[in-house]
């Protein structure tokens, strides 16, 4: 393993507001979390709020009217008044407004977040249900985001600065001259004044990638990095930061990503959406429209992305572990931040984890003495990696080669693994062949280990798919 390892290393580089709101049923998912199948779209109409759920030929449901702006994340819904008030509602599209703040400019939602721009400029943000109490952030914004875990300002000057941790975490600032910046899961991105972009992923010290320019729109999402070009074309890439661009639509005057959806909305105010990422189908919405909104349905598991319970249903008893058990949570993350969520990726990455560590967050490569051997739940192997891992983590794994097995980074350098490779797109493709060639096992043990995680494969695929497979057994290529 550890040969390969290395060539291929180097090869590759409040109070409820009443009459608004259509009736009082309970709330079917907690913040931040949409039930599977219940992705939602919402577009604003002429100071209407409308938003349907479920697929993308479901009925509209009006929500209020006298909107400026509004914001939908999870099963949270927040509106901007025309008297400048911020309503919020969660749980299903019937339940009662609630009345968060006055003398409000803009806002955001994140998971269980809610962040508000005041009209004199100041910045608070709140964590948890909504009542709970406001944080009190900074004065002079222009532009606030927000994720679960992450805040970020572009200051009147136009600095970037974002904290990561609870609220009261202290500011890291991230370059000049913004325009706008784009935060999801650990990566940051910014347009620039002068129209050009660059992101960063890992952790807040990283590297900028330079990305495009032309650009005067700039999306996150998950691994996809969406621009609207000065020309009006909505491209998007996924993967890593050096992925390829797939052109999606001309004619953009918005583009919105959530999980599995890509939706634009045109200079014209007609608004279409597709499923099944960048190369899906487009389903024509509506018409005469002034904002759009997406928002993408949670994982079928409340408990994350892969429970101890799937492990062992699908490969059995031997993997319940408590090393195992301790390693889910920080997986589970990882997996999230990394885009590894549909059935076939996530079904590529555990046959992968099986035959690299038994799912071990510290399993070390047997039988080798070297001192850059391999480590974690990928097998992290040759001095070439540990120093890559390291410069795109912010940590010194060639100083500190053990750290590589432990709970802080064993999740976070197989995510980093997996997204650099752009193992992802493999997975989408059922190409377990292409999967293994950029894990890079030794040659010596194919063809044996190839049609081994190719089985393992199957099984977890089957698995996440309720049952059967997807796609027809020769759709699938085992051959690395």
């Amino acid at each position: 393993m550890s040969t390969l390892k290395k060539t291929l290393g180097r090869a590759a580089t409040a109070a409820l507001v009443a009459g608004i709101a259509f009736g009082g049923l309970q709330a079917t998912a907690s913040a931040g979390e949409l039930p599977t199948g219940a992705n939602r779209v919402g577009v604003l109409a002429g100071g209407k709020l409308l938003v349907k759920e479920g697929n993308l030929y479901d009925s509209w449901v009006e929500e209020v009217t006298g909107v400026k702006k509004f914001e939908i994340a999870g099963d949270r819904i927040g509106v901007l008044t025309a008297d400048s008030r911020l309503l919020v509602k969660e749980g299903n599209l019937w339940t009662n407004w609630v009345e968060e703040a006055g003398n409000v400019r803009d806002f955001r939602l994140a998971g269980n977040r809610i962040g508000v721009v005041r009209n004199d400029t100041t910045a608070a943000v709140k964590d948890g249900a909504l009542n709970a109490g406001w944080v009190e952030e900074t004065s002079g914004v222009k532009d606030l985001e927000l994720t679960p875990n992450r805040v970020g300002v572009v200051f009147d000057n136009g600095l970037a600065t974002v904290k990561e941790g609870d609220l009261y975490a202290p500011w890291v600032d991230q370059m000049g001259a913004v325009a706008d910046l784009e935060l999801s899961a650990d990566r940051v991105g910014v347009l620039r004044t002068d129209g050009t972009v660059a992101v960063k992923e890992s952790n807040l010290w990283s590297n900028w990638v330079e990305e495009v320019s032309g650009v005067k729109q700039l999306k996150l999402s998950g691994s996809r990095i969406g621009v609207v070009l000065d020309n009006g074309l909505a491209t998007v890439k996924e993967g890593n930061l050096y992925a390829s661009w797939v052109n999606q639509l001309a004619n953009a005057a918005d583009l919105q990503i959530a999980g599995d959806r890509i939706g634009v909305l045109r200079t014209d105010g007609s608004v279409t959406v597709k499923d099944g990422g960048l190369y899906g189908t487009w389903v024509e919405q509506i018409n005469g429209i002034q904002q759009l909104r997406l928002a993408a349905a949670g994982t079928p598991s409340t408990s994350g992305q892969v429970s101890l319970a799937d492990i062992t249903a699908i490969y059995g008893s031997t993997y319940a572990t408590d090393t195992v058990a301790a390693g889910l949570p920080g997986l589970n993350a990882e997996m999230t931040a990394g885009g590894i969520t549909t059935a076939s990726r996530k079904a590529a990455l555990l046959a992968t984890l099986k035959h690299e560590s038994g799912f071990r967050y510290n399993a070390g490569e047997a039988g080798n003495s070297e001192l850059y051997r391999g480590r974690g739940f990928i097998q992290l192997t040759g001095d070439f990696n540990y120093r890559s891992a390291g410069n795109a983590l912010g940590y010194d794994f060639l100083g500190h080669p053990d750290a590589a097995a432990t709970l802080d980074w064993s999740a976070k350098i197989a995510r980093w693994y997996w997204t650099s490779r752009n193992i992802n797109a493999a997975a989408d493709n059922y190409d377990m062949g292409a999967v293994g060639r950029a894990i890079g096992y030794s040659y010596a043990l194919d063809p044996t280990e190839s049609l081994n995680r190719c089985a393992d494969y199957k099984k977890a695929l089957a698995y996440f798919n309720g049952g059967s497979l997807p796609v027809g057994d020769s759709a699938i290529n085992c051959t690395r």
